[in-house]
């Protein structure tokens, strides 16, 4: 693992960041934007090397992309918990749910029993593939899970020679 920040995380990086350059945003979204960077500066990233072949509790059909405003909201529910106190984890919702949906980014939910339970982004290059900003509500299932998972449903979309990354 490394903590030197890779193009591709710089580029969803970026991507995240300017979300909220708009001409008001709201205090609220400049301090959730600084709460995530202080989060995101401490990250580490993997390459790799083959895709997991494990049994995992989800299945194609409990994986969504996000493209409409009530899943960002689920989506930015679920980051949230990462953060302790009820005002930091309202600032990263504040943050989150300006998000517009556009390349190079992709927002995924994961789904048990119908409820949310998982989120990650997708950021894609030419050259690499980031899963990022994997967050499991509760212990199970597992972070493994879902990115397995994730890559199972997606694999098709990735050419065979493109490097993958998991950011922790």
């Amino acid at each position: 693992m490394t903590t030197l920040i890779p193009q591709i995380a710089q580029i969803k990086n970026s991507w995240l960041y300017q979300q909220i350059d708009v001409q008001f945003p709201t205090k609220e979204s400049l301090k959730g934007l600084e709460l995530y960077k202080q989060a995101v500066a401490t990250r580490e990233y993997q390459v790799v090397t083959e895709l997991p072949t494990i049994e995992t509790p989800f299945s194609p059909d409990d994986i969504f992309l996000v493209d409409f405003h009530r899943l960002t909201v689920m989506f930015a529910l679920i980051q949230a918990s990462q953060w302790q106190s009820d005002f930091e984890q309202e600032m990263i919702v504040e943050f989150l749910t300006q998000i517009i949906y556009s390349e190079p980014c992709s927002l995924y939910l994961g789904f048990q029993s119908g409820e949310p339970v998982a989120a990650a982004i997708i950021t894609k290059s030419e050259q690499n593939v980031l899963i990022s900003d994997v967050v499991i509500k509760g212990r199970e299932p597992s972070s493994t899970d879902f990115i397995a998972a994730l890559l199972s449903k997606l694999s098709n979309e990735f050419p065979a020679n493109i490097e993958i990354l998991i950011e922790k």
